[in-house]
C-alpha cells in the first residue's frame, strides 16, 4: 500500500510526457503588454487528438493480440504433429 502513491506519480509523469510528445497538451505563455503585468501561462488540451490516438492504440493492440493468438495456435498445431510422428 505504501508503493501506491509512487506508482501513481510515475503513471502521471508517463501520461504527461506522452501527452506532450503526442500533442495532447500544449503550454503557451504571453507576456504582459504593460510594465508590471505578470506573464500569463495557459495549458491547452486537444481531446480529439487524444481520443484518436487511444482508438489507434486499441486497434493496434487488437491486431497484435490476434497475430499472437494465431502464432500460438500454429505452434500448438506443430507440436501436436510432432508428437503424432513420435
Amino acid at each position: 500500500m505504501t508503493k501506491l502513491p509512487g506508482i501513481l506519480l510515475v503513471l502521471l509523469i508517463c501520461v504527461g510526457g506522452i501527452g506532450f510528445y503526442r500533442g495532447w497538451f500544449s503550454v503557451s505563455t504571453h507576456n504582459g503588454e504593460e510594465d508590471g503585468q505578470k506573464p500569463e501561462v495557459s495549458l491547452t488540451v486537444d481531446s480529439d487528438k487524444a481520443k484518436e490516438d487511444v482508438e489507434t492504440f486499441k486497434d493496434k493492440a487488437v491486431e497484435l493480440t490476434e497475430d499472437a493468438q494465431a502464432g500460438v495456435h500454429r505452434l500448438g498445431d506443430q507440436a501436436k504433429e510432432t508428437l503424432k510422428k513420435d
